[in-house]
């Protein structure tokens, strides 16, 4: 195996069995490694039954993701003697394939979990592992120490762990991608606001037939509706995963209280604006079927906005540029105050179906904390698809557009070992470094975690109604008042009063502990 395998201490409990230590004699970010052999089959971990691990991950998967899997596999039977199966649910199927899953008891042991996936209602519908501090500590240790005690609290639902959340924070804010060229062509200003996107939108709608404006992908980007509030710390800055209707303002203790989201300026603003929009002909009329999201249609020339996190963009924007110089790519990050991500922001959770729960734990501290390991998912093949630059940067190989950094969904493992392109622009990297030194302190509501077990039936019919009318809103497809009058109506039968209460009563027990 042409890799430099790091030294690596792993305290690993084998359950009936024995418990054993493997240690080596050297230590790099802090963290002690194993030594492994080079080859497969060599110095493998005997001491543990081999199992093969079968993990979900989400979106759409890059032409050499086998090749890179296959290294991992090599890496994990030597390790802890895992063979390691992966599937890939696209972007356009992962929301109607997820829950399918556990309706229909399939087979797997890891999961990409997350705040937006509803980490929430899967794990108190009982479908991942409760993950004990007894559990966590005999096989993952380092993640059990590393994480930090706020990020486990945020992981919680009924006072109970079920996934582990990613070990840094990151910055909450976001940014946007511009055709400069395009901009240039039709004589408008750099993008320095909303206005000023508006006006390039806008523009482009008018002068350009040939690529749509502003391909929005509302499944996985509706946080832009946050950027249509003046104030920005009024915006309502907690949304319930299981129940699109449920939101409450996390920045004060005066701000947390249970919002019906579709009547809040917010979210108005928002929907009168994408109505607009689509009028002028700026978002796609196939909106809500859309597949892709922006940033991949803007890689293939079909959108000329993309919108992400500062996080991909870094990466997204250097691939771009190589790609297409021409396009004279621009980024806009808009001026608001943004509260670091919930931890749970990316995680992994174990089916509470799994047969190896205990080496599904032991795989993971491996991905989160050994360079080999986080490396690999992350970039590739080293030199093959990456080389590293220093400690935390790393260069771009021919191959790499065949397994783009980040692209697999390494994000639920995101960790200390993280590198960003040497062409990444310094200013974007600086403020993503920074942010990750120290933990950043949580808005008042920041550590709330929503429950919806004793509305469960209530949550999924106003959350089917939401998508039934208020979807097609917020892709302007529909006026905001036709669409929200039919859903009210609908929404208060299912039980939108009492979900609300519901909500309202746990925002109180939280303000009651929380001073």
């Amino acid at each position: 195996m042409n890799y430099k395998r790091n030294k690596w201490f792993i305290a690993l409990a084998v359950v009936m069995v024995c418990t054993f230590v493997l240690s080596a004699c050297g230590s790099n970010n802090g963290n002690s490694e194993t030594n492994s052999s080079s080859e497969p089959g060599e110095g493998e971990n005997t001491a543990l039954k081999e199992v093969t691990l079968k993990m979900i991950l989400l979106g759409d998967k890059p032409a050499d993701a086998d090749l890179v899997y296959q290294e991992l596999s090599k890496m994990a039977k030597t390790d802890i003697n895992a063979n390691i199966e992966v599937t890939n649910l696209t972007w356009g199927e992962w929301s109607q394939k997820y829950p399918l899953l556990f309706s229909a008891g399939e087979d797997f042991d890891l999961i990409y979990a997350s705040t937006w996936t509803d980490y929430q209602g899967y794990a108190g519908k009982n479908g991942f592992l409760e993950l004990t501090e007894d559990l966590l500590s005999k096989n993952a240790p380092i993640t059990w120490e590393k994480t930090p005690a706020v990020a486990w609290e945020q992981v919680k639902v009924n006072d109970k762990v079920f996934a582990v959340p990613q070990s840094v924070q990151e910055s909450g804010a976001i940014g946007f991608m511009l055709r400069g060229d395009l901009r240039e062509q039709n004589n408008v200003q750099s993008v320095k606001d909303m206005a000023g996107l508006d006006a390039y939108l806008t523009a482009i709608a008018k002068n350009d037939k040939g690529i749509t404006p502003f391909a929005y992908h509302h499944a996985t980007e509706s946080y832009i509706q946050t950027l249509f509030d003046p104030n920005p710390q009024a915006y309502e800055s907690g949304v319930a995963a299981s129940n699109m209707a449920l939101a409450w303002n996390m920045f004060s203790k005066e701000g947390m209280n249970a919002i019906n989201h579709f009547t809040g300026d917010e979210y108005k603003n928002f929907t009168q604006t994408m109505y607009r929009w689509q009028q002028a002909g700026i978002l796609s009329k196939n909106a809500l079927s859309q597949k892709e999201k922006s940033f991949e249609l803007y890689e293939t020339g079909k959108s000329a906005v993309a919108i992400s996190s500062l996080d991909q963009i870094s990466n997204i924007a250097v691939a771009v540029n190589k790609a297409h110089p021409e396009w004279k790519t621009e980024i806009f990050i808009p001026e608001r105050i943004e509260p670091p991500s919930n931890y749970m922001q990316n995680g992994v959770a174990i089916n509470a179906r799994s047969k190896n729960p205990e080496r599904a734990l032991m795989f993971l501290d491996l991905l989160k904390w050994n360079r080999a390991y986080s490396d690999l998912t992350w970039y590739g093949i080293e030199g093959k698809h990456w080389e590293p630059v220093g400690d935390d940067r790393f260069k771009a190989l021919a191959d790499s557009a065949n397994y783009p950094p980040g692209s697999n969904d390494p994000w639920g493992w995101r960790g200390p070992n993280e590198r960003w392109s040497v062409e990444s622009p310094d200013e974007i990297v600086e403020q993503l470094q920074s942010f990750r030194k120290d933990v950043n302190k949580y808005p008042y509501g920041g550590n709330f975690v929503y429950s919806d077990a004793n509305v469960k039936n209530e949550n999924a019919a106003i959350h089917n109604l939401a998508q039934q009318y208020m979807s097609p809103a917020s892709v302007g497809l529909i006026d905001y008042e036709t669409a929200y009058a039919k859903f009210e109506s609908a929404a208060k039968k299912a039980g939108l009063d009492k979900v609300l209460q519901d909500l309202q009563a746990q925002l109180d027990e939280y303000k009651a502990n929380n001073s």
